[in-house]
C-alpha cells in the first residue's frame, strides 16, 4: 500500500506544480509551462497509476502467499489429524484384539476347567458305580453261595436221614 510519506508528496506535488505554473506564467512562458504542468500531472498520473498497480500486485502476491501458506498448513493439519485417527483406530484396534484374545483364553481355561471337573466327576461317578456294582455283584454271590451252602446241607442232611432211613430199613428187613 502506499506510505504516508509518499501519499503526503503526492499531496503536495500538485501545490508545487500549480506554484511553478504561477511562476511560469508570470515569466511570459503560458503556453509551455502549461503543457509542461500537464505532461508533469499525466506523469505523476501514470507513475501513481504504475506505483499503484505494484502495489496491487504485491499485495495480490501476499494473499496468495498467505493463500499458498494456509493451504499448505490445512493440508499438514488434515495429514497429522489422519494419522492420529489411524494411529488411534490401530490403538483400538489392538486393544480390541488383545481383550478378545484374553476372553477367548480365559473362556477356553473355564470350559477347559468345567471338562476336568466334568470328567473328574464322571470318573468318580463311574467309580461308585463300579464299586457298588462290585459290591451288589460279590453281595449276590455271598447271598447264592449262602443258599447254596444251605441247600448243600439241607440235601447233605436229607441224603444223610435218606441213607440213615434206608439202612435202617435194610438192617430191620434183614433180622
Amino acid at each position: 500500500m502506499v506510505s504516508e510519506d509518499e501519499h503526503k508528496a503526492q499531496a503536495a506535488a500538485p501545490e508545487t506544480q500549480a506554484e511553478e505554473l504561477k511562476k511560469a506564467s508570470r515569466a511570459g512562458e503560458p503556453t509551455i509551462d502549461l503543457l509542461d504542468e500537464t505532461q508533469q500531472r499525466a506523469a505523476a498520473a501514470y507513475v501513481a497509476y504504475v506505483e499503484a498497480e505494484r502495489q496491487l500486485e504485491r499485495a495480490y502476491k501476499e494473499q496468495e502467499a498467505k493463500a499458498e501458506k494456509a493451504y499448505a498448513a490445512a493440508l499438514e493439519q488434515a495429514r497429522k489429524e489422519s494419522v492420529d485417527a489411524i494411529a488411534s483406530a490401530r490403538k483400538s484396534y489392538d486393544a480390541s484384539v488383545s481383550q478378545a484374545r484374553k476372553a477367548m483364553e480365559d473362556s477356553l481355561a473355564k470350559a477347559r476347567q468345567v471338562f476336568d471337573e466334568s470328567s473328574a466327576q464322571a470318573s468318580k461317578t463311574y467309580e461308585e458305580s463300579v464299586a457298588q456294582s462290585k459290591k451288589q455283584f460279590e453281595d449276590v454271590v455271598a447271598r447264592a453261595m449262602k443258599q447254596r451252602d444251605e441247600a448243600e446241607n439241607k440235601a447233605r442232611q436229607q441224603h444223610t436221614e435218606a441213607m440213615a432211613h434206608t439202612w435202617n430199613v435194610f438192617t430191620k428187613a434183614r433180622r
